[in-house]
């Protein structure tokens, strides 16, 4: 596991939710998010396709929870 993705998932247990994520034309994804009790936000440019999915089913594993 990349450490942004173990990055994000630390961000997650501190609050913070993604608001927002897309991409550009090189595939590089953009994840927003945003801890709403302090708020703060964080900006995360993540350049592997597979560790993004790998964070799209973190999160979604979460809401099915």
């Amino acid at each position: 596991m990349n450490d942004k993705l173990n990055h994000l998932k630390k961000l997650y247990e501190d609050g913070y939710r993604c608001i927002y994520y897309d991409s550009n034309k090189n595939e590089v994804f953009t994840v927003y998010l945003k801890n709403f009790e302090q708020e703060k936000s964080e900006v995360i440019e993540i350049e592997n396709p597979q560790e993004f999915n790998e964070f799209k089913s973190y999160i979604d594993d979460l809401k099915i929870q």
